[in-house]
């Protein structure tokens, strides 16, 4: 993608935005935006800011992890998806190493789902609205970041996983091609799944839907014939 800006560095880790994050932001707090609400615009405002938090540390758990097993990140990029987290060499070649990295990311959002979760319950308590507003949503959005990434399609950590997991599985062999090939296969699935229910009128996740296709069947094709 293009338009990359770079934030920031964590722990000398570069932090990137490409403008497709603007639009994700965008499409996910359009209500608030749009409500001519000062109040609900201000909690619009502090969702985007919660949505980048949320997503930049759902890739700071990728990059941490990673340093465990030896692997450093090159740079953590903010797009449309969400985000990526691009290390500097590959994972080690073993089961574990690849599935403790890629969960760790969702299993931040599980966190964070859990942690606004009793926060908007707490101040439902003392009536306190705004707050209210702006941690349920940021619960809704991380549990929706928690079940997204573990769905069965590249790129996504669930099926990184299941690559991982299918390609010791099925031996040297077979492995390298079939994992790619059933994963894939699944993504497109996914997509099916997420066409229909985007249709007619959620643009956000047909547009999810659509990047998914590409890199689904990217995939798919550069195994085909193998």
């Amino acid at each position: 993608m293009g338009g990359q800006i770079e934030l920031f560095r964590v722990g000398g880790i570069p932090v990137t935005m490409d403008f497709t994050f603007l639009l994700l932001a965008f499409l996910w707090t359009q209500r608030y935006w749009s409500s001519g609400n000062t109040q609900l615009m201000s909690a619009g405002f502090i969702i985007v800011v919660g949505l980048f938090l949320s997503i930049l540390l759902h890739e700071l758990g990728h990059a941490w992890t990673g340093k465990w097993f030896g692997v450093g990140t090159r740079v953590i990029e903010l797009n449309g998806f969400g985000g990526l987290c691009h290390f500097e060499k590959s994972l080690p070649n073993s089961v574990l190493a690849p599935t403790v990295v890629y969960l760790a990311g969702p299993f931040i959002n599980l966190l964070l789902w859990q942690g606004c979760k009793a926060l908007a319950t707490s101040s439902a308590l003392v009536g306190s609205p705004l707050p209210v507003i702006v941690l349920g949503t940021l619960a809704s959005a991380n549990l929706l970041l928690f079940v997204f990434n573990l769905l069965p399609a590249f790129p996504l950590d669930g099926g990184r996983v299941l690559e991982t997991w299918l390609a010791r599985l099925l031996g040297r062999h077979y492995g390298p091609v079939w994992s790619v090939r059933i994963v894939a296969g699944l993504g497109l699935l996914v997509v099916a799944w997420l066409v229909y229910m985007a249709l007619p009128t959620n643009f956000f996740m047909l547009l999810m839907a659509f990047s998914l296709f590409l890199i689904n069947y990217q995939a798919w094709q550069s195994v085909s014939g193998k």
